[in-house]
């Protein structure tokens, strides 16, 4: 079975990101991202009240939260699309922080990108 390699672990096989540097960049990715049903609590796009609601759902269903929302009739297309929106322009990328770090330049992490996007990179 192919497995699609992450785009991390790219960073290390072909740019030399040491594996620890690496792990610790995906850490406090981890840290300051929200979740996307914490986005949608955080940013008053739903109630506290409809969160738990859906939370409860979630778990009971097995799906998505966003479905969650949608197949409980809490959130319509629009607020869901609002919601996505916000958790995108708050997620730290992973690429954005390796070059705040120091770790890359901005032309490595550019080239990297360009890179990544044109390979179909597979772990055999």
């Amino acid at each position: 079975m192919e497995i699609p390699i992450l785009f991390g672990r790219f960073l290390v096989r072909e740019y030399n990101i040491p594996e620890d540097a690496l792990r610790e960049t995906i850490n406090v990715q981890s840290e300051i991202n929200w979740s996307f049903s914490a986005t949608a609590l955080m940013t008053g796009l739903i109630t506290l009240e409809d969160f738990k609601n859906a939370l409860d759902y979630q778990r009971q269903k097995g799906t998505r939260f966003r479905d969650a929302l949608a197949e409980l009739k809490i959130a319509d297309d629009e607020t869901i699309r609002k919601i996505e929106a916000a958790h995108k322009e708050r997620s730290a990328k992973l690429g954005e922080l390796l070059v705040k770090k120091g770790i890359l330049t901005d032309e490595d992490m550019n080239r990297a990108l360009i890179k990544f996007k044109e390979r179909d990179f597979l772990v055999l």
